[in-house]
Formats: C-alpha cells, structure tokens, sequence
C-alpha cells in the first residue's frame, strides 16, 4: 500500500523550477546578510551570532526530549580539480550512547561551479529504529553548496532538494522536502597557524513539500561547535546540536553531542 501524504514533483521541470525560484529568493538573502555582517564588527557578529543559537536552542516549549549523540566519518576522493567523490557514514545513538537510533550511508558527487559555489548529488539510504520495527528510507538529493569568505569569517550553507522513499511497518510512503542551511565559522584568535580552532554555527530549516510549495515545518537544527584540523587531510567538527522534530500532535526536542571526522584520500 502507497500512502501519498505529499505530492510528487511530477518531472525533472518541477525540481529546476522549484530550485530556480528559491535560489533567486536566497541569493537575495545572501547580499543582504553578508552586507549586514559587513558594517559590525567580528565581536558582534559572534555575540548576535551566539544570541541566536540559544534562542533557538532553548525553548521552553519541548513536550520530549532525547539527549543523543551522533558520529560520522566523511571520505573524500578528487576525481579532477572540480570534482569530487563523496561517502558519509553516520551513526546515531540515544541516551548518548546506550541506545541504538539511527545510521545511514550516503554517497554523492561534488561538481564545483565557480569560486565559492557548488552542485551536489547523492542518494541516502537510512534506517530508524523504533519501538516495534524498523524504518526504512531512500532519497535522492540535489544540493547548491556555497562558501564566502566575509573579511575573517566564512559564510556558507547550502540548499538542498530531497525525493524522499520511507517503507514503516510495510507502509510504503512518498514524500519530498528541502532544506535550508546557513552559518559562519571563525577563527578563535588572530594567529595565522594552520592548525588553530575555528567556531562554527550554524542553522538548518527542514520544510515538507506540499503541492510543490515547501509550505509544512519538519524540522530545525542548531549547531555550535569547533573546526579542528590535523594535517592537510584530517579534519574534526565537533560541538553541541539542539534538534526540534515536528510530530505531528507534538515536538520532539533533542540534544545531541555531534562529531563528523573528515578525510581526504
């Protein structure tokens, strides 16, 4: 049984068109913003920065909550100078780490596109645990990535595109949905080693598509953490994430201790 409860995008049109209208709306955004963070200093920015994270991450508002914690390895390999292979695995515990809640796999391709921007496709395949059974998902993706240097921080986030197949207790469902990310990452001191610390925030807005309009909330994200690298190939993030999942009747509110380790081949 195929339950439709959002509409398909019915041909490859519709995702163009879709992403064509809201790249044009982000792209606005982007100007505005970086002339913004432009005029205040790099104190202010990490203290207006910060001011935002709690407000999001903090709400008093959780009727559940989960304290949880995720880990996943990223390899990269450079198929030529403007692109690149991609695997990400992750896995995902509650209670930190006593309680098995997730794992995916997810590979993609990275196509550069100019300076500061890129096109990505990938596929996922996640699987959920719950109560009774297990839930299964496959989805593909289409991604814009962008990074913009904004005098010693760097602005980036991305717009991501999602075809979503979820099969729970033998109920085959469709659905699509995207995803909105934006943040900055900084240096913590002014030394010029490339080894120091840089702090990264960053939100993520996950919106279902209905009749071709991401018009329902499913989910935000909060990230604020560090940027570590070791050597030219390793690099480490990691750092606090606050969750807050649409349920329908209620929302879901997680903390969550989140480390991604990134390798270049």
């Amino acid at each position: 049984m195929i339950n439709q409860k959002f509409l398909p995008l019915k041909s490859p049109e519709d995702i163009a068109n879709m992403l064509k209208k809201v790249l044009l709306k982000y792209n606005s955004y982007n100007y505005i913003l970086g002339h913004a963070i432009d005029k205040f200093s790099f104190g202010k920015a990490i203290f207006y920065s910060c001011l935002l994270f709690l407000f999001f991450s903090f709400r008093i508002s959780a009727q559940e909550r989960q304290d949880n914690a995720w880990k996943a390895v990223f390899l990269d390999y450079s198929l030529s100078t403007s692109s690149t292979l991609r695997l990400e695995t992750h896995l995902r515990t509650r209670q930190f780490f006593s309680e098995n809640d997730q794992y995916l796999i997810r590979p993609s391709v990275n196509y550069k596109i100019g300076k500061y921007s890129a096109l990505v496709i990938g596929y996922t395949f996640l699987s959920t645990n719950t109560p009774i059974y297990r839930t299964l998902e496959n989805n593909l993706w289409q991604q814009f990535n962008f990074s913009i240097p904004v005098k010693r921080s760097t602005h980036f986030g991305w717009i991501r595109l999602e075809q979503r197949w979820q099969t729970q207790n033998n109920v085959k469902q469709y659905g699509s949905r995207i995803r909105f990310r934006t943040g900055f990452q900084f240096p913590i001191t002014r030394s010029q080693k490339l080894f120091v610390p840089n702090l990264v925030l960053f939100n993520e807005v996950f919106l279902n598509i209905v009749d071709n309009f991401p018009y329902e909330f499913n989910q935000n994200w909060t990230f604020m953490g560090f940027q570590r690298k070791f050597g030219k190939k390793l690099n480490l993030i990691t750092g606090f994430q606050r969750i807050t999942l649409n349920k329908g009747k209620f929302y879901l509110h997680k903390n969550i201790w989140s480390s991604t380790l990134f390798y270049r081949l």
